[in-house]
Order: structure tokens, then C-alpha cells, then sequence
């Protein structure tokens, strides 16, 4: 195992570099798709890039490996934590497994069956709370009790620079893509990649309509109180600390931010299953909500990126079968 990469509170392109390098041997280059059928909507070359087709079926085990591989040893022998709505707990989980450490993962009741069971059968403790907030302050208790290491989903500087090699594979394979559409939870992903791009190159984050924390910050220029609401994209749903690091980030590297509706979502799922033959949770076909709707104006080729495919199937098929949200 390398030695731990110097703590750093920033985060720059020699970073996201240096992340793409030490996670390697761990993760996969995953592949972009073109996408006839938006090209034909919006007369545009687009593309998805598919992390859906990453190991554990997310983006999400890039960010924990970055951070593992660059914590002590003596910090990965006592384990590590985190809260998680599903994705980021696998993403945890299956790195430990690989790291050969242990790892408690912090949940809310209602968390996606599949993304539970994947999870247990990676070797996690779950420890279960009532919501979301609940499981995050419960994590941060236990683990400053046990002495173990906390693995943010976004506030991090390694975190986001694993974030942005998904936005160095873009720059590589598609070196005249000048707008990429990613979701946004806590901003960590969207970041990493306005970091990585191309100078010149736009970014458009997606918040669910009942979740617009990061979006409604961005209009006011600051944090704000934002109501929210459940949404079916729990994904990104995170509720950002006021100092996360992802927020000023964001308002430097983000174009625009977009809000798209549960039905929208839906709709989105089904166009994925139908044009690509793709199965995707709700929370990674939300950048295609947007794109289904919004023009891409002035962009020569739209990278969209579908983050994951984590579902239970029979939640699946009831999103992707309700009449009244097929797509026409």
C-alpha cells in the first residue's frame, strides 16, 4: 500500500491525478456511450458516460478507496465509518473488503433492500436509525468513540479529487466535450469534474425538485435554509454542512444548476431502459430527466453521467412501469 498522500485542503488537477493513479488497480475506466436518440432530440453529438457499468455497479467505491489509500495505517487498522444512504455505504463497503479492514456503515430504515443486502454480504455492520440526519450523527459519535476513521460521501478534499477522475476520463476520451450533466447530493462529484475538465468546458448539476439544497445555496449565494422533501433519487438527497468545501467549489465550477421532478426521474429511468437497455437507479438517470427536457444551447458534444444502477428490482419495476410518467 502506498504511503498516505499529504493532507491537503484543496483540491486542483495534480491532486485528481494523483487519485486516479493510486485507485487504479481498483476501479474501472468505464466507457462512453454515444446516445442516438438524444442527439437525434437535440441535433448534438451526446454521450453517457457509465459509471453504472463501475465495480459495485457506482461511481461511488472511487471515493472511498482515494480516501483509505491515503489514510494512515494505523488509522485503516481500527476501521473505518460512514453514513450513508445506500450508495456510498457500498462504495465503503466493498473497499474495506478489498483493503482487508472493517467497516460500520450508518443507515436510515428506509434505505434501498438491495443496496443493504449488497452491502451485508461485503462484510459491513449496519446500524439502522430512523432518517438520514440521524444516521450521520450517529456515525460521527461512533466513530470518534472508537477512534475509527470517518469516510465523508463529498466533504473531502481526496473525496472530491476521486470525484474528478471520472471528469479526467471524460477530458481523455472525449477531448471536444464542452458540457457534462451530473447529479448532485453533496457536490462532491460535480466538483471533482469541473476541476478536471477541459478549460472552456461547462457543467450543469441536477437536484431533485423536493431536494434543491446545493441548487437553492448557488441562487443565493450563500447557504440558505432550504425545505425539503423525499424524494425517489435518495442519492441526492444530502443535507451539506454550511463549511463544506463543495460549495464554493461549485459556485466556481458549476454553469448551472437544474431541478427535475420524481416523474421526471421516472420517465428518465424508462428512456434509459428503452433507448440504452440500461438499468438505473433513480438517482443516476436524474442528469437525463434534465437533458430530456432542457436544450443543451451552444454545446457541441453533452456528456451525461449516469452514476449507478443500486435497486432493489421490485422498486424498479414499479417505478419504470407506472403509466403515466412513460416518456413518449
Amino acid at each position: 500500500m502506498d504511503a498516505p498522500a499529504p493532507a491537503s485542503t484543496s483540491v486542483d488537477l495534480e491532486l485528481i491525478r494523483s487519485a486516479r493513479a493510486r485507485i487504479a488497480p481498483f476501479i474501472r475506466h468505464t466507457p462512453l456511450e454515444p446516445s442516438p436518440a438524444l442527439e437525434e432530440r437535440w441535433g448534438t453529438r451526446v454521450s453517457l458516460k457509465l459509471e453504472c457499468l463501475q465495480v459495485t455497479g457506482s461511481f461511488k467505491p472511487r471515493l472511498s478507496f482515494n480516501k483509505l489509500l491515503t489514510s494512515t495505517p494505523e488509522a485503516l487498522a481500527r476501521g473505518a465509518v460512514a453514513s450513508s444512504a445506500g450508495g456510498h455505504g457500498i462504495g465503503l463497503a466493498y473497499a474495506a473488503r478489498a483493503l482487508g479492514i472493517t467497516a460500520d456503515l450508518f443507515l436510515p430504515r428506509h434505505a434501498d433492500a438491495r443496496k443493504l443486502q449488497v452491502m451485508k454480504r461485503l462484510g459491513a455492520t449496519i446500524h439502522l436509525h430512523d432518517d438520514m440526519k440521524q444516521a450521520r450523527d450517529a456515525a460521527i459519535r461512533f466513530a470518534a468513540a472508537e477512534g475509527k476513521l470517518l469516510v465523508p460521501p463529498y466533504n473531502d478534499p481526496q473525496v472530491i479529487a476521486a470525484g474528478g477522475t471520472v471528469g479526467l476520463e471524460i477530458r481523455e476520451d472525449a477531448p471536444d466535450a464542452d458540457l457534462v450533466i451530473a447529479g448532485v447530493g453533496g457536490g462532491g462529484l460535480v466538483s471533482g469534474i469541473g476541476i478536471a475538465l477541459h478549460p472552456g468546458a461547462r457543467v450543469w448539476g441536477v437536484q431533485p425538485e423536493n431536494g434543491p439544497v446545493l441548487a437553492r445555496w448557488l441562487d443565493a449565494g450563500k447557504p440558505v435554509p432550504v425545505d425539503t422533501r423525499p424524494s425517489i433519487a435518495d442519492g441526492l438527497g444530502a443535507m451539506p454542512e454550511e463549511d463544506t468545501l463543495t460549495f464554493p467549489l461549485m459556485r466556481r465550477h458549476v454553469e448551472r444548476m437544474l431541478l427535475v421532478s420524481d416523474e421526471e426521474i421516472r420517465a428518465a429511468m424508462t428512456w434509459l431502459l428503452q433507448e440504452h437497455q440500461l438499468v438505473v437507479e433513480p438517482s443516476g438517470a436524474a442528469p437525463i430527466a434534465a437533458l430530456l427536457r432542457e436544450p443543451p444551447r451552444g454545446a457541441r458534444h453533452v456528456v451525461a453521467v449516469i452514476t449507478g444502477r443500486n435497486i432493489a428490482a421490485p422498486r424498479y419495476l414499479n417505478l419504470v412501469t407506472t403509466p403515466e410518467v412513460h416518456p413518449s
